[in-house]
């Protein structure tokens, strides 16, 4: 046997264990069900309609990029609307670019063999991310005329050992869907937010409670599987790998284009004026960032909830 393939059957080997709890198969064979009684067809239930008025709020204001700071406070109302519209097609345009991604490295691994007996459901979760990402992508057309490009690049190109990979693509996955989800929440929750958008991040979040709660059961069977086929440089690596991903995340919800295209000069500055500032900062850790990095502490992994 070559090098690659014992190193690949004892990555599947490791991995295997995860199906032999059965607390763990016994969620997934839920979570299988409830995606097939929930199942729901957003290409025939969605009724566009055809306009999302300016002077709506897209966004919760508490969601805007400025809440809680100066410059929130010298804004006009009008503006603020006009700036949470284009803070929602930021949001929408995330979730294109984070469910492609998702769906491309979910596919790659259906029926490789250091992917887990968790197919099934793997297939439901990339059927559901396929909806969101339609939806999403046709929303910013429809409403914003654009897709933003968040340019978040050197984050999932790094090199790591079967296990690690397969442990860091579900973290990286599950960070970004509780980011999401805590959006989803506020803004589908707030009666302020005009009616369609608030229903686009309610059909999301049907979806997307059901990924976060594999993703915690995902992380919780494999991060000692990784960590324990792992040296220690590769571990460092891995958390490192983590933080720049959270990084990343935050530095995309701020982006200079929704700045510009809300009539708000010097968006480049005003960026990075606002990812330093206390207001913000303490935003990403006490609500934004709350849940996962908890979560990931849980499971021994301490991350920093602002970039640097």
């Amino acid at each position: 046997m070559s090098p690659n393939a014992t190193t690949a059957a004892t990555a599947a080997a490791a991995l295997a264990q995860i199906d032999e709890d059965p607390v763990f198969a016994s969620r997934v064979e839920q979570l299988i069900r409830l995606s097939r009684d929930r199942h729901v067809n957003s290409f025939a239930k969605i009724e566009w309609p055809d306009t999302v008025p300016d002077d709506a709020w897209w966004l919760s204001p508490e969601l805007l990029s400025v809440h809680g700071t100066e410059y929130a406070d010298a804004l006009p109302e009008r503006q603020l609307k006009l700036l949470s519209k284009w803070e929602c097609i930021n949001a929408f345009s995330l979730n294109v670019e984070g469910e492609r991604e998702l769906i491309a490295l979910l596919s790659a691994r259906l029926y490789a063999p250091d992917l887990p007996d968790i197919e099934a459901y793997i297939h439901h979760f990339i059927d559901e991310e396929n909806k969101h990402l339609w939806f999403f992508g046709e929303f910013c057309r429809r409403y914003g005329g654009k897709i933003y490009s968040s340019k978040k690049t050197g984050v999932a190109d790094e090199r790591f050992g079967h296990e690690m990979a397969f442990f860091l693509l579900f973290a990286r996955i599950f960070i970004f869907e509780e980011i999401g989800g805590y959006y989803n929440v506020v803004a589908g929750g707030d009666e302020r937010v005009a009616p369609f958008v608030r229903s686009i991040h309610q059909i999301h979040h049907a979806d997307e409670a059901r990924h976060i709660t594999f993703g915690r059961a995902v992380l919780s069977q494999s991060k000692e599987i990784a960590f324990a086929a792992s040296g220690a440089a590769e571990r460092e690596a891995a958390v490192a790998h983590l933080q720049r991903f959270v990084q990343v995340s935050i530095e995309a919800l701020y982006q200079p284009a929704m700045y510009r295209d809300s009539g708000i000069e010097g968006g480049v500055a005003l960026r990075r004026r606002l990812l330093q500032h206390p207001a913000r900062r303490a935003h990403h850790a006490t609500a934004l960032l709350k849940r996962p990095l908890k979560f990931m502490e849980g499971l021994g992994i301490r991350l920093q909830a602002n970039p640097a």
